[in-house]
C-alpha cells in the first residue's frame, strides 16, 4: 500500500469521524437546551479555560477554532485507528477500539484542561455517545484492508499438490495421458500374421485328443 493511499485513507476516516461525532454532539446539545455548536465552543477550553462554557454565540475565536481542533483531533485518532487496523484486521474493531482508547486518555489520563471539554455543556453519557459516534465514523471511513489480508492468508495455506509426472520410466507408461491406452497392455500383432510363437508345437505332431489325424 503506497503512502498516498495511507494518507488519503487516514484523512477520509478523520473527516468522517469528525462529522459523525459533531452531528451527534450537536443534536444532544440541542436536546439539552444548548446551541447546536456549543460542543465546538467548549473544545477551546484548553486556551480559554472552563469559562468558555458561557460563550453561546458563533464566533471565529471559539466556534471556528473549536471546529479546527476537533477535526485535527479526529485525524490524529484516525492515524491511530489505521495502525490498529493493520494489527486486528478489522475496520470496525479498530474504529471503536480507538474511540475507547481516546475516551480513556482524554477523560482518564490527561488533565481536565486538555480534554475535549464536551463535559462543560453535556452530561457524561452524552460525552460517551460522542466518542461512540467518532468510533462509528472511523469504522466507516477507514479503507478496507481485510480482503487483501484474507487473500494473503489463503495464499499461505494452499493445499499441497502432487508434482506432475515426469517423462520416461514406468510411471509415464502407466499414465501416458488422457484417452491413451497403456502401452504395456497393447498387442503389436493381434492377428498373428507376423509374430511366431517359438513355443507353439505343430498341430500335425500333436498326439492330443482332438488333434488332426495323419
Amino acid at each position: 500500500m503506497n503512502t498516498s493511499f495511507k494518507a488519503g485513507g487516514i484523512l477520509r476516516a478523520g473527516m468522517v469521524a469528525a462529522a459523525f461525532s459533531l452531528v451527534v454532539l450537536g443534536v444532544l446539545a440541542a436536546l439539552a437546551g444548548q446551541p447546536f455548536w456549543m460542543p465546538l465552543n467548549v473544545t477551546t477550553q484548553a486556551l480559554y479555560g472552563p469559562e468558555v462554557a458561557q460563550i453561546r454565540e458563533v464566533d471565529l475565536g471559539h466556534t471556528v477554532l473549536g471546529l479546527l481542533i476537533h477535526v485535527a483531533s479526529c485525524i490524529f485518532w484516525a492515524a491511530i485507528a489505521f495502525l490498529l487496523m493493520g494489527w486486528v484486521g478489522s475496520a470496525v474493531l479498530a474504529g471503536f477500539g480507538t474511540a475507547l482508547l481516546a475516551l480513556v486518555i482524554d477523560y482518564g489520563i490527561l488533565p481536565e484542561r486538555l480534554s475535549p471539554g464536551w463535559h462543560l455543556s453535556l452530561s457524561f453519557p452524552a460525552v460517551i455517545c460522542g466518542f461512540i459516534a467518532m468510533g462509528a465514523g472511523l469504522a466507516v471511513g477507514l479503507p478496507q484492508l481485510a480482503p487483501s489480508r484474507a487473500r494473503r492468508g489463503r495464499a499461505g495455506t494452499m493445499p499441497h499438490r502432487e508434482p506432475p509426472l515426469t517423462h520416461g520410466g514406468p510411471e509415464a507408461l502407466r499414465h501416458p495421458g488422457p484417452r491413451i491406452i497403456d502401452q504395456r497392455q497393447q498387442r503389436i500383432d493381434p492377428a498373428n500374421e507376423v509374430t511366431e510363437d517359438p513355443n507353439r508345437r505343430s498341430d500335425l505332431n500333436r498326439k492330443q485328443p482332438g488333434g488332426s489325424k495323419l
